[in-house]
């Protein structure tokens, strides 16, 4: 399975629980607040109207019409909060006793009265006591869905911290390490992930990519390194100076030949420019004088206590790099042809004529 699959899984389930725990704990809340909003309203002022009323028939003896008064405008309120079953009837018949009651007076009406005000509380705490039992089912099952999910949210991301980043961080651990391992041209090294699609991609990739160049090293390392030397065998054994100078004048080729004439150690001049070797050396100063604009007569040279004669040639070295048409110059070479033997044919011919 790939990586971004079992992230959007992961990330994906949890954020969807979150949201259904977000919307139950919600929901049940409402339904707890609905359900106390019911009790309050339907049968707690069913209750709250019904003692109205028996304090109004109780002073109905003393203050007959504000008494009468008070108890109408408590019944005409619970007959518009008729809630509970059989609480309609009781309100029915409490208003036909009530005003038999007014017409009429006596203790046996009064009882009756007071019955149908105790049936009509006692079915509001009934109801008080129905709905309570209901709100608590709710609320147990609002603990029970809040507390599963949570449960398995907490699994989940507990799962997510502990292995998400091992899963990322240790394959990345291991391509580091090989890289380095390849940086030091180790190219045998292999990297082997398990698991997501994404990382066995990049191991195969790279594995690829260190075959190619083991197969690169072991084919044409050698090739070049011997190349390189063979090069260098040949320059050092000609006969003439051979001074290779790169685009920016760096000396980066030598030979022995050079050496001798200019009295210069190859240590000490590979890697700088021919302008900081001018400085200290007189024929190397003269050689980079005559580079741009070359003199035709030749250089008279002592070495070995002897008078040599040399030409000096630079070749301007210039390549067409691969898919590309136009050349670039890369450096030069300063040769210093040796003609010291045609000097002295030249001088014993003249002798002779003499």
């Amino acid at each position: 399975m790939k990586l971004k699959t079992k992230l959007t899984l992961g990330v994906g389930l949890l954020f969807l629980l979150i949201v259904l725990l977000s919307v139950m704990g919600s929901v049940y809340i409402n339904k707890l607040k609905s359900d106390t909003e019911k009790i309050l309203n339907a049968n707690y002022n069913s209750i709250e109207f019904s003692k109205n009323m028996l304090l109004a028939l109780d002073r109905i003896e003393t203050d007959r019409e504000a008494a009468v008064q008070a108890f109408r405008k408590n019944n005409e309120l619970q007959e518009k909060n008729l809630t509970e079953s059989g609480e309609k009837e009781a309100t029915q018949s409490l208003n036909l006793h009530f005003n038999s009651y007014l017409q009429h007076p006596d203790d046996e009406k009064e009882k009756l009265i007071r019955e149908d005000l105790v049936r009509i509380m006692t079915l509001n705490m009934k109801g008080i006591e129905r709905k309570s039992d209901m709100a608590i089912i709710t609320a147990e099952n609002a603990t029970f869905w809040i507390v599963s999910l949570g449960t398995v949210c907490f699994l989940i991301a507990f799962v997510l911290l502990f292995n998400l980043p091992q899963t990322i961080a240790e394959p990345i651990s291991q391509l580091t390490a090989s890289i380095r391992q390849i940086a030091n041209k180790n190219y045998s090294e292999r990297v082997h992930f398990k698991g997501s699609e994404e990382f066995n991609d990049l191991a195969r990739s790279f594995n690829v990519m260190a075959e190619k160049l083991q197969e690169y090293e072991s084919s044409t390392l050698s090739k070049q390194l011997m190349d390189k030397k063979r090069i260098e065998t040949l320059v050092n054994n000609m006969h003439d100076a051979v001074i290779g100078l790169d685009e920016n004048h760096f000396i980066y080729m030598i030979n022995n030949e050079a050496l001798k004439i200019t009295n210069l150690n190859k240590e000490e001049i590979i890697g700088k420019t021919v302008h900081e070797v001018a400085v200290n050396n007189d024929l190397v100063r003269e050689l980079l004088k005559n580079m741009d604009h070359p003199q035709k007569d030749p250089i008279k040279i002592v070495a070995d206590h002897k008078e040599n004669y040399f030409e000096q040639e630079v070749v301007p070295i210039n390549i067409i790099k691969t898919g590309e048409n136009e050349k670039k110059y890369i450096g030069r070479v300063i040769l210093l042809r040796n003609i010291t033997p045609f000097k002295e044919l030249d001088f014993a011919k003249t002798n002779f004529i003499a």
